[in-house]
């Protein structure tokens, strides 16, 4: 009876087990869907920030704990982004395609279920700086973390090549991967160096480049697509290497002559460190640290007037960067007083704009908005982006192009330890099982075996 019972209980735990890790194992690609289909966009970018890989300092630090830690980390953002790069879950397609002999001519409905809709893929995904925990790893410890990385982010993706100096271009059939450099990977500008950077670029591609898209708007019609990736811990200054500073300037003045050439291109821009907002806007208020001899030592954002530079002369129509591990959705307002002097640019939160908006009283010239992506860390949720651009054809006849973000949670370090710990027991517990029943079982025959018969007995 109290077998049984235990049975009973231990099935019901199995039962809870196997639909936790489940969810565990799909809860991304369920709980997050591409906008658009294939057919309607042309950009689809996984974005991810601050992984912040950690190495042999927490091993000191914490002995073999450690060891146990860092590969839960390496585990955790692995499924993370293996979920984001997988194609999208269509669970109804297969059946849809079964029941409905018109299923192409729906596939390319962007109003369609995401269930339905034909599997998605992206074409780039990007990482936004703080690869690594620290900036004052030796060259041995930059390996071991290389190779880690490259286990986490794995293959199928696209190799940069430099054509020229501010160019790389992807082969186009894998996913692209573009790499941002952060203030843990380089340093700030009080402690930059050439070493670094040339350390880093040789792993991860250059650190100031551009990478183009076309775009085809119908015949031989097409939009440029630019997404211009900029080393921002050398743009506020001074900086150490005032040199390395000063090519960083030459990159950000010759990106932003795009515009000028070619007026209906695109930019998106890829940073690190996030622009100028006032204190409430995000978690993090603007606050910068400098040594003795002005250099920074650390900072949550660019200074107000870098900002607006970058504003007024690259005027990039979306902004994806990371540092700030909480994470912020901000739309940078451009207006205009009435005796048309320069524009003044001014954050806001996205969600609170519609109310805020009312009491602006001067005109709205422009709106950039930017994405703080919220870290992949566990402590943080695990959180990624998914960045889309597609031709928005209800615009100027099909000419502009639509630009949507969606943020996507995975779970805290502590839910999925309570899965992995629980389907240990119920494991262990099963065996438990199987080992007693096993030894009940033996013992059974081999008294059954020992019982002298009746004929014996009679004798």
């Amino acid at each position: 009876m109290i077998i049984r019972a235990l049975t009973f209980i231990l099935s019901g735990a199995t039962i809870a087990a196997v639909i936790s890790t489940l969810l565990l194992q799909n809860y991304a690609r369920i709980s997050c869907h591409w906008k658009w289909s294939n057919h309607d966009s042309f950009v689809r970018m996984v974005v991810m920030a601050d992984p912040q890989m950690e190495g042999d300092a927490k091993i000191a630090r914490l002995g073999k704990r450690a060891h146990i830690d860092l590969a839960f980390n390496d585990a955790y953002m692995h499924h993370v982004y293996r979920s984001m790069m997988s194609p999208s879950w269509s669970p109804l397609y297969s059946l849809w395609n079964l029941v409905s002999p018109n299923i192409h001519e729906h596939q390319h409905d962007s109003n369609s279920s995401s269930w339905t809709q034909p599997p998605i893929t992206p074409t780039h995904v990007t990482i936004l700086g703080d690869l690594f925990s620290s900036q004052w790893i030796d060259n041995t410890e930059f390996d071991v973390r290389l190779k880690r990385y490259q286990s986490i982010f794995t293959e199928p993706l696209s190799t940069m090549t430099s054509s020229f100096p501010y160019i790389q271009i992807a082969e186009k059939d894998t996913p692209e991967l573009i790499n941002v450099t952060g203030n843990h990977d380089i340093g700030y500008g009080y402690d930059i160096s050439q070493e670094r950077i040339e350390r880093w670029e040789q792993s991860f591609g250059k650190s100031n480049f551009v990478t183009t898209t076309r775009i085809p708007l119908g015949g031989a019609e097409e939009r440029i697509l630019h997404f211009v990736v900029l080393n921002t811990m050398l743009i506020d200054g001074p900086s150490a290497d005032e040199n390395l500073r000063g090519q960083t300037w030459e990159f950000l003045q010759e990106a932003s002559r795009i515009k000028e050439r070619h007026p209906k291109d695109k930019i998106v821009l890829l940073t690190h460190i996030p622009f100028h907002k006032e204190k409430g806007v995000c978690v993090d208020p603007p606050d910068i640290r400098v040594h003795w001899d002005n250099t920074i030592i650390e900072q949550t954002m660019l200074t107000p007037n870098t900002t607006a530079w970058i504003l007024n002369n690259l005027q990039p129509d979306f902004v994806l960067n990371g540092h700030d591990h909480e994470g912020c959705d901000t739309l940078h307002v451009a207006t205009t007083a009435s005796d048309d002097s320069d524009m003044s640019w001014t954050a806001y939160s996205t969600s609170k704009f519609p109310q805020t908006s009312n009491h602006i009283s001067e005109p709205i010239h422009k709106t950039v908005r930017e994405i703080t992506q919220r870290s992949m860390m566990a402590e943080f949720g695990g959180y990624s982006g998914l960045f889309e651009v597609r031709v928005d054809k209800s615009v100027s006849g099909g000419q502009e192009l639509e630009f949507s973000y969606e943020s996507c949670a995975f779970y805290r370090d502590l839910p999925v330890w309570a899965v992995i710990v629980t389907d240990l027991i119920v494991a262990g517990a099963w065996s438990c099982v199987g080992a007693v029943w096993a030894t009940m079982h033996v013992w059974s025959v081999a008294r059954r075996g020992a019982t002298p018969s009746i004929k014996e007995k009679t004798l």
